[in-house]
Parts: structure tokens; C-alpha cells; sequence
């Protein structure tokens, strides 16, 4: 089965398990660094909201020989898990005053996002690009956000540099940091980034996952104001910065016997390798600076 034809088959045989009531869409979203997913859209009427299911991996399943009812079956137990029991109020997004204190920032790659990044506003730094989102405390199938437009910002009636206040406070608060040991996180979650990394350091370097308390877009955590000073300190002077992933960055000291020739090239193998297209950050090693506080 071709690819439109499964998406055909998953339309047909999902609406006929579902109320009369219930209306089905499948459409293509645009995700981080350019990736694009088909979306089912199951809407309850009774709601003004809706989860969104991608198929994309379904279809592999169907590719690895998983029977047909299988895969409906998860697609359904997805949306029950995710579905929504009542409405959802986003009317404070067209007011500023009220939407000021949910607004949060996020960091993702600025050449892989060039598209994305013509219809909202945005703060380059370095090789990033610092976007903005409006948090909406919906937690499926993680936390909600909505991404702020040049449209919106023209609505309210404010500038980039009022986003950036925000953001700053906001973040931070909503989002906070936390500072993992690497051999216990990244073992757990990428056995081969760990043992590849360790490799090229001396044995019990203070490695730190950098992250947040969700583990979500967690790497922007590097921009919340005095994190990067309080780390040097604690870690004993210059930082090494490797953006494993948006998720999160790798930290540890300048001085730490980590071999930066070939560095820039293991983290492209390990976002080639270990990561989704949608979950790259970078694709290089950055250092901070404590004498000037400044990353490069």
C-alpha cells in the first residue's frame, strides 16, 4: 500500500469506528527545522479543541508488517489518551495584557527555519533563532504553545523588544531550569551519544545536561539570564556548549581534556544519527566566556 493510500485508508476506517457526530482531517503541519507530518484532526463537536495525530510513523509500523487493526487500534487509544473532555478558552490571545505573562521564548536553528522565520518575529542569536509562543497549559500531547505572529504583534500594537521582557521573566518561571548529570541522562536516552562523548574525554569529567524541568525545548535554558555565570562558577571557568538537541544542551568545563578537533563533526554524525530532523539545534560547539559572560 502507497503512502496516499494508507493515509486514505486510515481516514476511512477511523470514521467508521467513531460517532456520526465526529469529522475527520488529515492535513500536512509544519514542524521544527522545515519537517512536514500529516495530521489527523479528530473533532468532537461538543469541543473547540482537537488533538492532532501524526501518521507519518503509523505508516512505517504498516511498512514493518504491523496488521492494519493494530495500527487503528493505537490511533484510537492515542486519541482517547489526548482527547479533549471541555473547552479550551484562548480569547486572551487577542489581548496583550492578558496574554503578556504566558508568553514564553524558544530556541530553535535560524538556517533550518528561514521559512518559518518570514511570518514571526525573532531575535538572531549566533546560529539560533530566539522565537516566541504564547503557553497555553493544554498538555497534549505535550505542553501547548502557540506560536506569536508578525500578525498578532501588529494586533497588539507592541514590538520585539516588549517580547523579549516578557520572555526573559516569563520562561525562566514557567520553564524552569534543571542541571542533569550527563552519565545518568544520556545513558538512559542515547546509550551510543554517551559512550561516543566519553570516549573523547578523561575518565569522571563534569558533564551537565542543561535542560528544563519537562525536558522540552529545554535548550533554551542557555538564555535565561544568569544561568550561564552561575554554571562557570560552579563548573570552575569557561564553559564548553554542544546543543545536543533542542532539547537540551551538553555543558561542561573549557578545561575538561575534551578534544575539540573533530568535535563539529561528531555532533553532525550524532544529529545525523540519533536525533529526528525536527529535534536538531546545531551543529557546532560553543564556548561561554566568564570574564565577559558572552557566548561564541
Amino acid at each position: 500500500m502507497k503512502y496516499t493510500e494508507f493515509l486514505q485508508t486510515i481516514e476511512t476506517e477511523i470514521t467508521a469506528r467513531l460517532d456520526e457526530n465526529f469529522k475527520l482531517q488529515i492535513h500536512p503541519v509544519e514542524k521544527n527545522n522545515g519537517k512536514i507530518y500529516d495530521g489527523l484532526v479528530i473533532i468532537n463537536p461538543s469541543f473547540n479543541i482537537a488533538p492532532t495525530i501524526y501518521l507519518n510513523p503509523y505508516y512505517h509500523w504498516y511498512l514493518d508488517g504491523v496488521p492494519m487493526d493494530c495500527i487503528l487500534d493505537a490511533i484510537l487509544s492515542t486519541y482517547n489518551e489526548v482527547r479533549p473532555t471541555e473547552d479550551f478558552d484562548i480569547s486572551f490571545c487577542s489581548d496583550f495584557a492578558k496574554a503578556k505573562d504566558r508568553i514564553v521564548m524558544q530556541l530553535i536553528s535560524y538556517d533550518k527555519n528561514v521559512k518559518k522565520l518570514s511570518g514571526i518575529p525573532y531575535i538572531k542569536y549566533l546560529d539560533f533563532a530566539i522565537i516566541f509562543q504564547i503557553y497555553t497549559e493544554v498538555s497534549y500531547p505535550e505542553y501547548g504553545t502557540i506560536t506569536i505572529t508578525d500578525e498578532l504583534v501588529k494586533k497588539w500594537g507592541i514590538n520585539t523588544e516588549t517580547l523579549i521582557r516578557s520572555v526573559l521573566k516569563n520562561t525562566p518561571s514557567i520553564m524552569p531550569y534543571a542541571l542533569l548529570n550527563m552519565a545518568e541522562y544520556i545513558k538512559s536516552k542515547c546509550p551510543e551519544y554517551a559512550e561516543m562523548l566519553m570516549n573523547m574525554a578523561d575518565d569522571e569529567i563534569p558533564i551537565y545536561i542543561l535542560t528544563n524541568q519537562r525536558k522540552i525545548n529545554g535548550a533554551t535554558s542557555i538564555l535565561y539570564p544568569g544561568i550561564l555565570s552561575s554554571l562557570s562558577k560552579k563548573l570552575g571557568g569557561n564553559l564548553l556548549l554542544i546543543p545536543s538537541s533542542i532539547h537540551e544542551f551538553l555543558v561542561m568545563p573549557l578545561d575538561a581534556g575534551i578534544e575539540t578537533c573533530g568535535l563539529n563533526d561528531f555532533i553532525r554524525e550524532v544529529n545525523a544519527t540519533q536525533l529526528t530532523d525536527e529535534e536538531v539545534l546545531g551543529e557546532r560547539y560553543y564556548i561561554y566566556d566568564s570574564k565577559t559572560d558572552t557566548m561564541y
